[in-house]
């Protein structure tokens, strides 16, 4: 996978994630947000343009001029974003003989991370995995408080494996393997499920310390989906922004202009496909959306901060609307900081706060309340056993508790965790001491207040029974042997998961609630998915809508038959 930590992509400094001061208006001519121009210009952030009292994607969109169109180009499908969710969908048209174009900002297609979501797939059935996909769907409607669309969710899971299936043979054919990952937490009331794939190389080291791996996760599925859809006489059009959505005097979306100021091309298209992810890197539109995710100390995406929700606003500016419900929810782990594991937590007064029990997403989100949204996670020289104890025990595991790369059927390294841990001291994410006070002292809290709290969590650990915060008495672990580590905890906004709104056809919705012809929408600027919070209990499940939906999408688009080509499970 890509070295996502090392590629100055995170920012640690919280000050520094929410500083930059400005975004600029939409952009005078083309009339969207143009790369680069999320963090420019002259207006406060997170505050409507004081001239017109609008949000800057408000503003009308001025057509394109004429002159400034230097080529046209004839084509089925335009798709806007060469990532998992647009590649995907590229293929699929292809397949049934579409001529497609795909226009991208970058000068590479987008991935990062690689975990994806999928059911019943031939990879599940293998490994003799099951699941009760009912329940978990009424899991996630319930996480929602039931304001998405129940109807997308019921098709995702139906349509998941074939998904999956047909991305396994894709990664055959240029030496890729799935498996699952066994690293899914496990407690007996937050319980994730066994969903999750990951492609990787066939000789590939699952190893994963301090964020490096190599040849693992979406860093090899979607390179390899990019040489298939150039096979299948995709064409790929990269550093070519899209600017504009067009739409016929019906109403119908009708094609895109990509490209620059003074030199755009235009492709004229019968269906177009968007697929340009989030908006993570677009203060204004997180704090219209989702104010509570600035609070957040970092940020990471790959390609650097090019979620700036361009195909979400070329949209709005074309007819379209963004989901009915707010606040949307957002992806926030523990990923720049220390692992968390389910250790004591104590915040910046050197109190704890939390039955530690939970998951990422709910860690990183409840210490943004803590004074400064400061936390850390206590233990002792015993962790690396402990950890490894609780993990293949089945009664704790996750993101940032349970390893990245985690196999099935492999267990939880402790060598590597070490020396995950030894990287992390070395860049002070883990502070190492031989006493408690020494410990307070490095980390800047009340040393009494800290020795209280040690001393209070360790007579919880003799009792097995915690009555401050009701944590289970298998992840009680005493803290009493030197040394003694406190490892930082960084939250981070890895994906926004709200977007436009979506019909089951995947067509976006305009005001009237009304469904745009031609007008389809993948991935992460997709809307009516998620709510509230990000729904952890499927790891995975956002990369899994962009492989899912991006097939349905790239064969509705060409005319195709989706049941016969992606047959349902039976839920």
């Amino acid at each position: 996978m890509k070295d996502e930590k090392n590629t100055g992509i995170a920012d640690a400094s919280r000050r520094g994630f929410l500083k930059g001061g400005a975004v600029a208006s939409a952009a005078a001519v083309v009339g969207t947000a143009m790369p680069g121009a999320a963090f420019a210009g002259g207006m406060n952030i997170g505050q409507p343009a004081a001239d017109t009292h609008q949000w800057s994607w408000e503003k009308p969109a001025k057509p394109i001029p004429k002159r400034h169109i230097k080529k046209v180009v004839e084509t089925d499908i335009v798709v806007i974003g060469a990532g998992l969710a647009g590649l995907s969908a590229a293929i699929s048209a292809a397949e049934l003989g579409a001529k497609v174009d795909i226009v991208e900002k970058n000068k590479v297609p987008a991935f990062r991370g690689g975990h994806i979501t999928a059911l019943d797939s031939q990879v599940q059935k293998s490994m003799g995995i099951e699941n009760d996909t009912r329940q978990i769907i009424r899991e996630l409607v319930a996480w929602a408080q039931g304001r998405v669309d129940e109807e997308l969710l019921w098709q995702f899971f139906r349509k998941s494996g074939a998904a999956m299936d047909w991305a396994t043979e894709i990664g055959k054919k240029h030496g890729l393997e799935v498996t699952m990952w066994e690293g899914y937490y496990k407690g007996p009331d937050y319980t994730e499920y066994p969903v999750t794939h990951f492609f990787h190389e066939k000789d590939a080291d699952l190893s994963y310390v301090y964020g490096h791996s190599k040849g693992i996760g979406n860093a090899t599925i979607v390179p390899a989906m990019e040489k298939e859809a150039v096979v299948k006489g995709v064409k790929v059009h990269y550093k070519t922004p899209s600017a504009q959505i067009l739409r016929d005097a019906e109403g119908k979306a009708v094609g895109v202009i990509a490209g620059k100021r003074g030199n755009y091309t235009q492709f004229n298209a019968k269906n177009v496909i968007i697929a340009t992810g989030d908006y993570a890197s677009n203060r204004e539109m997180m704090q219209r959306f989702s104010p509570f995710a600035l609070k957040a100390d970092a940020q990471i995406y790959f390609p650097n901060k090019c979620n700036t929700g361009d195909g979400m606003i070329q949209a709005m500016q074309a007819g379209a609307v963004m989901q009915k419900h707010e606040p949307h929810a957002a992806v926030i782990h523990l990923e720049a900081g220390a692992a968390s594991y389910g250790f004591l937590h104590v915040n910046a007064h050197g109190k704890r706060f939390k039955n530690e029990d939970v998951n990422t997403q709910s860690k990183s989100c409840t210490k943004e309340l803590e004074p400064d949204g400061i936390a850390w996670t206590i233990y002792d020289r015993d962790w690396a056993d402990q950890v490894k104890a609780q993990v293949d025990a089945n009664i704790a595991g996750g993101l940032f508790y349970g390893q990245m790369w985690q196999p099935w059927g492999k267990g939880w390294n402790k060598e590597i965790e070490l020396m995950t841990q030894e990287a992390h001291i070395k860049d002070g994410k883990v502070l190492v001491a031989n006493s408690v006070g020494e410990l307070a002292d490095k980390m800047g809290v009340p040393k009494a207040q800290l020795e209280k709290t040690i001393a209070r969590y360790n007579e919880l650990y003799q009792q097995q029974n915690d009555p401050d915060f009701g944590k289970r008495k298998e992840l009680l672990t005493p803290v009493i042997k030197p040394p003694f580590y406190a490892g930082k905890l960084y939250s981070t906004v890895l994906t926004m998961c709200g977007g436009l709104s979506t019909d089951s056809s995947l067509l976006v919705k305009d005001k009237d609630d009304k469904s745009i012809p031609g007008l389809y929408v993948v991935g992460a600027a997709q809307g009516d998915f998620f709510a509230n919070d990000y729904p952890t209990i499927c790891p995975g499940i956002g990369h899994g809508r962009c492989l899912t939906y991006g097939r349905m999408a790239g064969i509705l688009a060409a005319g195709g038959d989706v049941d016969k080509l992606m047959p349902s499970i039976d839920v």
